[in-house]
């Protein structure tokens, strides 16, 4: 039974060294394995996450009145069809289960603030308060997000090493990714909450994902249906996992694990990433992974994909919500 998750370190994985060989690889071994590790040596200042903590924590000390202020309705900055990641929502207003596709379950004790790719853009409209701390906020947001966008680039590169892919191979299929952050608190728990359940069990209908936390919460099921806890030696290392995008490109040689959040004896803060495809992107079985094997899923667009997620996500259409 595994107990940690493994480890990767990308201190001196520079590009054509055969440190990025044996990384690439690393990862390769670890995503077959359970679709999860933890990574170092990724080259984000500490700074970088600290200020994306302490703005947070200060936006969701704020009254709940203000807080509300600070939504964006979807279709506000994209077509009306898109999912539009930016803005607050609040405990229980979304559902992993029903993300998932499972009816009637409950929804889960988290507070988040999201942004997307208009975070780079200054002139963009959206939803922070316009006073200093809101301000202060939203450029800590957007160099988290930066930084995010930088990593996942070189990971997806050291994909496309381990699947004999080009080198650029992921990073056309993401040129116009519409991309999310999502800063979160869940809180300590207390008598009051019904349950234990930060968020349900669900995998990530994304391409990888890139988590910080500020302590454990997270689990990930293993394949014989134990729950790892994963730990973190600094606040600034990070756990990263595949999603269904990946799953489905590799016919399930690489795992989409099941994870979910378990609240503790204190508040916690965690920092999500979500690597995304564009929305025209084909995704199929590659041939390496269909040479013996009959592909398990139909290709799929992206954008078709990724609505049917997130209108399960938020209770649209016939999903439902608890």
């Amino acid at each position: 039974m595994m107990k940690e998750l493994p480890r990767i370190d990308l201190t001196s994985a520079t590009p054509g060294s055969e440190a990025e060989r044996r990384a690439a690889f690393e990862i390769d071994r670890a995503c077959k394995q359970v679709g999860f590790f933890t990574l170092s040596g990724h080259g984000i200042a500490s700074s970088v996450f600290e200020d994306a903590y302490s703005l947070s924590r200060a936006f969701f000390r704020l009254p709940l009145e203000a807080k509300n202020q600070c939504r964006l309705k979807s279709g506000f900055t994209m077509a009306a069809d898109d999912y539009t990641p930016y803005g607050y929502s609040g405990m229980l207003e979304e559902n992993a289960y029903a993300y998932m596709g499972r009816k009637g379950l409950p929804s889960d004790y988290v507070e988040k603030f999201s942004v997307g790719r208009l975070i780079e853009d200054d002139s963009a409209s959206l939803p922070f308060s316009n006073d200093t701390e809101g301000q202060r906020l939203r450029a800590a947001l957007k160099a988290y997000f930066r930084e995010c966008e930088a990593l996942t680039a070189r990971l997806t590169e050291l994909f496309s090493i381990a699947l004999d892919l080009p080198r650029d191979f992921f990073a056309k299929k993401t040129s116009a990714s519409t991309d999310s952050l999502r800063s979160l608190l869940y809180p300590q728990l207390n008598p009051e909450l019904v349950n234990d359940q930060g968020m349900g069990e669900h995998t990530d209908g994304t391409l990888l994902t890139v988590l910080a936390q500020t302590g454990p919460g997270i689990q990930v099921k293993e394949r014989g249906g134990s729950w790892i806890t994963p730990t973190l030696e600094r606040r600034d290392h990070l756990i990263v996992n595949i999603g269904d995008l990946m799953a489905r490109w590799s016919n399930d040689e690489y795992v989409s694990t099941p994870h979910r959040v378990v609240l503790g004896g204190g508040e916690r803060q965690s920092l999500a990433f979500f690597k995304l495809a564009n929305d025209d992107a084909l995704i199929e079985c590659f041939p390496k992974f269909c040479k013996d094997t009959p592909a398990k899923y139909e290709p799929v667009v992206y954008k078709a994909f990724s609505l049917q997620k997130m209108n399960a996500l938020f209770g649209v259409g016939d999903t439902g919500r608890s």
